[in-house]
């Protein structure tokens, strides 16, 4: 019987593992004796097992390279989904459309096109549109975000869109200023579109070259920022930037062939190719801290509080090694957080902050040299390097293919989620899987806090099919194995009940595409 329906050409073919030192399945067999504390302690013992099979990184395309980091993804892609009880192999496919039904179970216009034009602020003229509005607000408010919140924030978003047609731009967990900014672009374009939803979701589908799509933003004062080439291929979902709106948009939309280069993706990448750790400290960001610190000196109470945390020559910091400096610029960035929460206490605006620490300089030149020191690159250099990541997940496709598994690049994405998160857990010795929760479970936990009867939601995840393979219906476990949705998600629910839905009338529990 094939597993988590992965269309199956011939038995399966074993892949070896290029470099057996960082395969997960090894590293969990020979864990260290002591946790490892932090990220920048995990990142360096693993970059040291990379190092230990390759002898230099890997930091360039070539045929050797893309082949083995290729049958690496592939070796641990079979791995995960044979070994795994709750792999997210379908995290795009079956869960998605599983979440999209639940989901319909509290907002039912989202399958009723009747239901959907009784909406009168909304403006949505099908099922369709309301999905659209969802989607986009599930992508948007995704960044660094666990999916539990995401859903929370989607839902709050959605339901804010339908009393006002517009969404309602907020700022959502560590990147709130990136959400906040693309809740009001969707605005803005939605404005530019005549309020058209289904025109949005043409443009949201829409594929252009990146120099062509800039172009034509620019002629609307819309920015496109995102590090792709000119003549790389992009959707109209950009709008939103490459990893928001160029991946995980189109997944949710049911395009499952761009590769959401999120943080695991690329931590995985760097743990194969020996560059997981940054200990590179640009010249010019020490140079700028220097003449930061020693301009804002001049004031005796300035430095008064930088002696205080050991600054009394910032020249000194030209001197000291990496791990030396990335304390020391801790110090200073816990003293411009300090500084910073007396400002907004005096009563000045959060833009008012920002200007000063801008015109300081030390603070922001603080802060890139901690990323730059010791810590996990979470996100690719530059448009040459997504192209290559890309070209390795195609060659890595090939190569399931050719062993009996046949998945979509977002799939191959999606089962490597949960093993690189559980090898972090493992490392760091923290309780395994807390946040691996999957969008149908989420949405399962608000329909049954908001209400909704249990073998409701039931019946809403079997009208999309057996989450672990089957036909429709002949199973439910919504990602928690043969107990089904309800039992574990009453038993780890810790939701915020959400703003109540209204009249859900009569319910749709059949699936449809997006």
């Amino acid at each position: 019987m094939p597993k988590n329906s992965i269309a199956l050409k011939r038995d399966h073919v074993h892949v070896d593992p290029p470099m057996p030192s960082v395969f997960i399945r090894t590293i969990l067999e020979r864990l260290p004796d002591e946790p490892l504390r932090t990220n920048t302690e995990i990142s360096r013992y693993l970059s040291a097992l990379a190092l230990g099979d390759l002898g230099e990184p890997i930091t360039k395309s070539t045929p050797e390279n893309d082949e083995k980091v290729a049958r690496m993804l592939a070796a641990e892609a079979i791995d995960a989904i044979e070994r795994s009880e709750q792999s997210s192999l379908h995290w795009y496919t079956d869960a998605i459309r599983r979440a999209f039904a639940i989901a319909a179970s509290i907002h039912p216009e989202l399958l009723s096109d009747e239901m959907a034009i009784a909406l009168p602020n909304a403006g949505f003229r099908s099922a369709d549109e309301a999905r659209t509005v969802l989607v986009a607000a599930m992508a948007i408010t995704s960044q660094n975000i666990n999916v539990a919140e995401n859903v929370r924030y989607a839902l709050e978003q959605y339901r804010a869109f339908v009393r006002t047609g517009r969404f309602e731009p907020k700022a959502y967990g560590a990147k709130g200023k990136a959400v906040k900014s693309n809740l009001e672009r969707f605005n803005t374009v939605l404005d530019l579109l005549h309020g058209d939803l289904k025109r949005m979701k043409r443009l949201l589908r829409a594929k252009f070259t990146m120099a062509e799509f800039r172009s034509a933003a620019a002629k609307y004062g819309i920015r496109i920022g995102g590090r792709e080439l000119a003549d790389e291929t992009v959707y109209g979902s950009m709008l939103f930037g490459p990893k928001i709106g160029n991946g995980f948009m189109q997944n949710l939309m049911g395009n499952f062939e761009p590769v959401t280069m999120d943080l695991w993706f690329m931590r995985m990448w760097g743990r194969y190719c020996g560059t997981l750790i940054g200990d590179e400290v640009r010249e010019e960001a020490v140079s700028r801290l220097v003449k930061g610190l020693r301009r804002s000196m001049r004031g005796k109470r300035m430095a008064e509080k930088l002696g205080e945390i050991g600054i009394t020559d910032p020249g000194d910091l030209r001197n000291m090694d990496t791990d030396e400096l990335r304390e020391a610029c801790k110090a200073i960035h816990l003293l411009w957080e300090r500084t910073r929460r007396a400002l907004v206490r005096k009563g000045h605006s959060n833009d008012e902050v920002s200007q000063m620490k801008a015109k300081l300089g030390w603070p922001g030149a603080a802060e890139t040299i901690i990323k730059s020191i010791g810590l996990p690159k979470d996100s690719p250099r530059n448009g040459r390097h997504r192209r290559w990541m890309r070209s390795v997940v195609a060659r890595s496709l090939e190569i399931l293919k050719d062993s009996g598994y046949e998945i979509t690049p977002a799939d191959l994405q999606a089962c490597l989620w949960y093993p690189e998160k559980e090898l972090y857990d493992r490392l760091a010795g923290r309780p395994v899987g807390q946040l691996n929760m999957s969008y149908d479970e989420a949405f399962a936990a608000i329909a049954i806090q908001e209400g909704v009867p249990h073998d409701e939601i039931e019946r809403a995840a079997r009208s999309v099919g057996d989450p672990r393979g089957g036909r429709p219906g002949s199973h439910v476990g919504i990602g928690r194995g043969a107990a089904g949705p309800i039992r574990g998600i009453r038993e780890r629910s810790d939701f915020d009940r959400g703003e109540p839905s209204g009249s859900r009338g009569a319910r749709m529990t059949a699936a449809a595409p997006l």
